[in-house]
């Protein structure tokens, strides 16, 4: 099995829908407060990714993946209807103000991920940042559906701005991580490159991940222990 089969798997594994989190949204069981207090918590990752990918871009000597990372950022972070922008878009469409969001309090589990990502996209070998890019972004095409089907069918959210975050991230990470997993593939291929550390980056990833969900509703962490 290769790197990228091996990282594949492991997102397959510790995939996010299957968290109890992402179950119970799914089938309408997941509480209003657990949803808003999720979109407080995820503002701190949403506002920092361009961060990260920038991180990347600057550290990474080869131009055409350097290229692959700017598109990224570019989509993530240009005009007046940036990602940042959307997701408040979606907090709005669920009862949770603009400044509520931007304010909150980061819980412990928020602030492991958030620092995870700071050191992997600035200090850890570019191939482990890009896996653990691609560990979060390669699950998004199926997650934001998921979201969006859950949102309608059980919450009353059928249309708007607070859907737009995740139609857009549904198209767009089909893209992101397709072009992820070339540059990854590109990076591992390269003499020195420690194969071990960057599944092993990918795995972090997919913890810290896991890990935020059950922040954001525990009950959730108590179901997946049952």
């Amino acid at each position: 099995m290769d790197i990228l089969e091996r990282i594949d798997r492991q997102i397959e594994q510790k995939h996010l829908l299957n968290h109890p989190f992402y179950r119970a949204w799914a089938a309408g069981t997941l509480p209003r407060d657990a949803m808003r207090e999720y979109a407080r918590q995820y503002f701190a990752f949403e506002s920092s990714f361009p961060r990260f990918l920038s991180a990347l871009h600057s550290r990474t000597e080869d131009a055409a993946v350097r290229q692959r990372i700017l598109e990224n950022l570019w989509d993530e972070e240009h005009g007046s209807e940036n990602h940042a922008e959307l997701w408040l878009r979606f907090a709005e469409g669920i009862g949770v103000s603009r400044e509520d969001v931007t304010t909150a309090q980061r819980n412990a589990a928020t602030q492991a991920l958030v620092d995870l990502y700071t050191h992997v996209t600035r200090e850890a070998p570019v191939a482990e940042g890009v896996a653990a890019i691609y560990a979060y972004e390669r699950q998004v095409p199926d997650v934001a559906p998921s979201k969006i089907d859950g949102l309608a069918k059980h919450y009353g959210i059928t249309d708007g701005p607070a859907l737009t975050f995740f139609r857009l991230h549904g198209e767009l990470d089909v893209e992101h991580s397709g072009e992820e997993r070339e540059m990854l593939g590109e990076l591992v291929a390269a003499d020195g490159v420690d194969q071990e550390a960057v599944s092993g980056a990918a795995q972090g990833a997919l913890d810290a991940w896991w890990n935020f969900l059950s922040g954001v509703y525990p009950a959730s962490a108590e179901i997946a222990s049952a």
